[in-house]
C-alpha cells in the first residue's frame, strides 16, 4: 500500500480540509520519488502534498508507469486507490497525461461513486501539437523501441489523432463533477527548456503552458481560471521566485483547486449523514 502520507508538512496559503481523501496522478514521464534508499532527490509533485496535508487533507501521491499507454496507467492508478483507500471516495486531480489516466479509469461504470470529482491540470484533451511533431522527428525511434519491448505508447496516446479516438471512447460522465485547468504564462515567464516549445505551439494551437495548449487542456470538463506558470512550474519544479522551498504562487493555485471541490465534498458528506439518519 501506498502511504497516504509522503512528505512533511510545509507551511501553506489558507486551504480547506477536505473530509475525503486527495489523490495526485503524474504526467507522462512522471514518477511520485526519486531518491536513493532515504536520501529524496526530487518529488514530481515537489512541496505540493504537503502544502495540501498542512491543512489537514489526507494526500496520495501515486505512481504509475512513466511511458505506457493510457489504459496500462489507469489500471495501476486504480490498483493504488483501492490499495490506500478501499473503503472511501476520493478527489482526483491529474496533471498533464495523469488527467488522461482518470479519464480512463471512471470511464469504468465500476468506479461510479467512487470518485468524487476529477480535476485535470494542463492534460493534453485534444493531444498535442508538440506529440505529433516528435513522433514524426523521433518515429523510428519509436519502432525501434517497440522491436525492443520497451513500453512508449504514452508518447502516441497524446498525438491529436489518438486524442480524438479516446475522446470518442471516453465522454464525459454526467455523475461525475469534472474541472480542468489550463497554463497560460506569458512568454517571458516560461522556464527555459520549454521556450522554444511554447513559441511553436503558439503558432499551431495558441496560448499554451510549454506543452499543451489552453484550448486543449479545458476541452473535457467545467475550465476553472487559466493558471499563470508553464508545464513545469505546475509542479513546482524551476520556480524563479524561491528555487529551493514551494513557491507561493503555485502553493496557492492548488489550493484554489482544493477550494474548488470543497461543496463537493461538503454535498457528499450532507448525503451520507442523511443516508446514515
Amino acid at each position: 500500500m501506498w502511504p497516504a502520507i509522503i512528505s512533511p508538512p510545509i507551511p501553506r496559503p489558507d486551504c480547506p480540509r477536505l473530509k475525503a481523501p486527495i489523490v495526485l496522478a503524474h504526467g507522462l514521464f512522471g514518477f511520485r520519488r526519486i531518491g536513493l534508499g532515504p536520501l529524496t532527490l526530487a518529488w514530481y509533485f515537489r512541496g505540493i502534498p504537503g502544502i495540501l496535508q498542512a491543512a489537514g487533507n489526507r494526500v496520495l501521491v501515486t505512481r504509475v508507469h512513466p511511458t505506457a499507454g493510457v489504459v496500462r496507467r489507469a489500471k495501476r492508478l486504480g490498483e493504488q486507490i483501492l490499495e490506500a483507500f478501499p473503503d472511501e471516495p476520493v478527489h482526483l486531480i491529474g496533471h498533464s497525461m495523469g488527467g488522461l489516466d482518470a479519464r480512463q479509469l471512471i470511464a469504468d461504470p465500476a468506479w461510479e461513486g467512487r470518485i468524487l470529482s476529477l480535476t485535470t491540470i494542463a492534460t493534453p484533451h485534444l493531444g498535442s501539437g508538440i506529440a505529433d511533431f516528435a513522433k514524426l522527428r523521433v518515429g523510428r525511434i519509436y519502432t525501434l523501441l517497440e522491436k525492443l519491448g520497451i513500453e512508449h505508447r504514452g508518447f502516441l496516446d497524446v498525438t491529436p489523432g489518438a486524442a480524438a479516438e479516446f475522446n470518442r471512447r471516453t465522454p464525459l460522465p454526467d455523475w461525475l463533477p469534472v474541472f480542468s485547468v489550463a497554463g497560460a504564462p506569458p512568454h517571458e515567464e516560461v522556464c527555459w527548456p520549454l521556450r522554444r516549445l511554447h513559441a511553436a505551439l503558439e503558432e499551431l494551437e495558441g496560448p499554451n503552458d510549454g506543452l499543451v495548449s489552453v484550448k486543449s487542456a479545458t476541452a473535457f470538463g467545467q475550465p476553472l481560471p487559466d493558471w499563470p506558470v508553464d508545464h513545469l512550474r505546475q509542479m513546482n519544479w524551476l520556480s524563479p521566485e524561491v528555487p529551493t522551498t514551494p513557491c507561493p504562487r503555485v502553493a496557492r493555485l492548488y489550493a484554489e483547486v482544493v477550494e474548488n471541490l470543497w461543496h463537493v465534498d461538503e454535498d457528499w458528506q450532507h448525503r451520507g449523514e442523511r443516508e446514515s439518519a
